[in-house]
């Protein structure tokens, strides 16, 4: 069967560029009730457990034409106060937090929790035009610029590589003179289309998070309440303001650290997420094989280049999770 993935090399050498050991699998920029600081989140999934996160950073990039579009909003290295590197739980997630008041329903503790405190600022998230981003090696400073020249374009990158990203337009592009921005797309992400997002008298609803349930599977959508519930959650899907790409898994609610509803528990030697160590997950190993950079797809151990290692611990967990 191995001989199988020959065929496709060429494709999956196209696949492996936007491979990524990392993904957002949650995040909440807009939680029901008032203040949002405190209550935001962002969730991260690993492809595999336990993955190493040195020098792994997330990082919110303002786009409001009003406000210089592209400058480092607030950026959060995954460290603990000593300054040690975290990796993600054994179950594959990580929690980024900006408080540590318990969110509902609670944690796995098989999840990495990192408290942040006003991380992402005094005042939250935007709540505007905006993009989160996993970034590895991040070199700047909250306030620097990464699209000098405000055309949406970023010529000044401030890291080495990108792993996932989510961000939107806010709909309320008014000032004249001025334009909004997102650069998620660019850095690998989801872009939530304002099309997608039109009322019947032609306003805009904004996101307050985005969900992803594996695969193509994702939401980005109001978020309220669930029955009875107070601030700190549980949360739910708003019914209306919705966009759903793929499907969405029936009684799928927003779960800050714990698996998404469709999830496959994660698996040493995967490299595309899908929870399966086969020909795909090979082909894109040897197609990297002797590459070196930050947190490569199927640089599994971290050590910054893709080799022997990497391909024996493939070798040895073929077929796992398949």
């Amino acid at each position: 069967m191995i001989k199988n993935c020959w065929a496709p090399l060429a494709m999956v050498a196209l696949i492996a560029t936007s491979q990524a050991q990392l993904r957002m699998s949650e995040t909440c920029v807009n939680p029901p009730g008032s203040p949002d600081v405190g209550r935001e989140y962002v969730e991260i999934r690993s492809s595999q457990p336990n993955y190493d996160l040195t020098n792994v950073w997330v990082i919110g990039i303002d786009g409001e034409g009003e406000f210089n579009p592209g400058n480092i909003h607030w950026a959060v290295p995954l460290r603990d106060d000593n300054g040690n590197w975290l990796s993600t739980g054994s179950n594959g997630l990580f929690l980024l937090r900006d408080s540590a008041v318990m969110l509902l329903p609670e944690a796995s503790p098989d999840t990495t929790v990192l408290v942040a405190n006003d991380g992402f600022t005094l005042a939250g998230m935007g709540n505007d035009s905006y993009t989160v981003a996993i970034v590895c090696n991040f070199t700047g400073q909250v306030g620097d610029d990464v699209d000098t020249n405000d055309d949406g374009v970023i010529d000044n990158p401030l890291w080495d590589r990108a792993f996932d990203a989510i961000g939107w337009l806010d709909g309320d592009n008014t000032m004249p003179g001025v334009t909004d921005r997102v650069y998620a797309t660019a850095l690998n992400g989801i872009e939530v289309p304002e099309s997608a997002r039109q009322r019947a008298d032609g306003s805009i609803w904004e996101p307050d998070g985005l969900y992803w349930f594996g695969g193509d599977n994702w939401i980005a959508c109001d978020t309220g309440r669930a029955s009875g519930a107070g601030d700190f959650g549980p949360y739910s899907f708003n019914a209306t303001n919705r966009v759903v790409n793929g499907t969405l898994p029936i009684g799928a609610a927003p779960n800050p650290g714990n698996d998404n509803l469709g999830m496959k528990a994660p698996v040493a030697g995967d490299v595309n997420f899908d929870g399966c160590v086969d020909d795909v997950d090979l082909a894109i190993v040897l197609e990297s094989f002797g590459m070196s950079g930050c947190k490569l797809p199927a640089d599994f151990n971290g050590d910054g280049v893709v080799d022997d290692s990497d391909l024996a611990l493939t070798l040895a967990n073929f077929g796992a999770g398949c």
